[in-house]
């Protein structure tokens, strides 16, 4: 029988700390100055805000999933930062994060890429535990590496909950028409090993949610196969200029709801800026 529908928010690849990725308006940064966004990031955040608001206003509350890459960490082959400090990056991560996080009923926070949340996420952990984030019931820590959740009522044992199976890394394609492939292809080899290993026993996956690319990817696969890709809260950066220069990349994020019979993918995009054409005239 249908009902209100289970939704799970899933947000990704924030990269605070970017000269191209989301941050606060005005902000402080070390030495006493303050760094205030520049006109594309005034553009993302204007998208951010109208997420948040859209969040806000859901009801039943949504389970929220931050599927990595919050912060855009201090490696030092990055040219486009706003500072080498950490801190300062978690701090305008939290200062984006906590009014959605408020929003939602439950939040989980995914480890994303080493080079940006440091090894085993522990530049993000403290995040996570600030943000209210649910703990690993095995490692006791604020951040997981990969998430397994039902979609389905846990009171209903007659029921047998499909599951959304959620982790941060995907492979890459430079070339678009090939980009839904490798999510098709990982979903179906995930599926594979979970029998090989598990049988009968083997979690009821029938979505996996990747992110990492900067790009949103929808499989849908009849019967009730899903593999996405989330977009992202990142513009181009010179290293996407160097290895997919002709990719552009997508902002926003997505809503998964369940209401008892179908799992259903719905995407938040936000339309990028008109790019400058430059006109010489003689």
């Amino acid at each position: 029988m249908s009902r209100r529908p289970k939704r799970i928010v899933v947000m990704s690849d924030l990269h605070v700390g970017s000269t191209v990725g989301l941050w606060p308006g005005r902000h402080p940064i070390e030495g006493g100055g303050i760094y205030e966004a520049n006109r594309f990031q005034q553009w993302l955040l204007e998208c951010w805000h109208a997420a948040v608001e859209e969040i806000t206003n859901m009801r039943p509350k949504p389970v929220l999933v931050i599927n990595g890459d919050a912060i855009q960490g201090t490696n030092t082959r990055d040219g486009q930062l706003i500072t080498a400090q950490k801190n300062i990056q978690v701090e305008a991560a939290y200062t984006l994060l906590q009014p959605v996080c408020k929003a939602a009923k439950k939040v989980y926070m995914i480890r994303g890429t080493e080079w940006h949340e440091g090894k085993a996420a522990d530049d993000v952990e403290q995040l996570a535990k600030e943000l209210g984030a649910e703990r690993h019931p095995a490692t006791g820590q604020w951040t997981w590496p990969e998430l397994y959740h039902t979609l389905g009522d846990p009171a209903n044992s007659e029921e047998e909950s499909p599951v959304a199976h959620f982790a941060h890394h995907i492979g890459k394609s430079s070339v678009p028409w090939y980009e839904s492939t490798i999510p098709l292809r990982d979903l179906l080899m995930f599926l594979a090993e979970l029998w090989r290993f598990f049988g009968k026993q083997a979690p009821n996956v029938r979505m996996a949610a990747r992110s990492h690319r900067h790009r949103f990817v929808h499989v849908d696969v009849p019967p009730d196969l899903h593999a996405v890709v989330t977009p992202g809260w990142q513009l181009k950066t010179s290293f996407g200029y160097r290895v997919a220069s002709s990719m552009l990349p997508i902002i926003g994020y997505i809503i998964v709801e369940y209401d008892g019979l179908d799992i259903v993918v719905r995407k938040r995009i936000y339309p990028l800026p008109k790019e400058y054409v430059h006109v010489e005239e003689f």
